[in-house]
């Protein structure tokens, strides 16, 4: 296989949706439900993606570092899915 090197602004929120997306399109067992918690643990939580300030739990609001990165990939997740 070959390898590429990806990095946005801080590393843990659009290069986690660009390469969890990309590496489920490309290897089936990511496609899987074991590849897919490994998918999150991979990209996701070893990267350290902050959940609970980018989902805006328990955080005030107003706060300016509120997106739904997760869960747009989520629903990238469901359309790649169904096609």
């Amino acid at each position: 296989g070959a390898s590429i090197v990806s990095h946005c602004s801080d590393g843990w929120d659009r290069t986690a949706q660009l390469i969890s997306a990309t590496e489920l399109c490309l290897d089936s067992y990511y496609r899987t439900t074991d590849g897919f918690f490994c998918l999150i643990e991979k990209e996701w939580i070893s990267f350290g993606h902050q959940f609970h300030k980018r989902l805006g739990h328990m955080i005030p609001s107003g706060d300016q570092d509120i997106s739904p990165i997760f869960v747009q990939w989520l629903d990238t997740v469901w359309q790649i899915m169904r096609q």
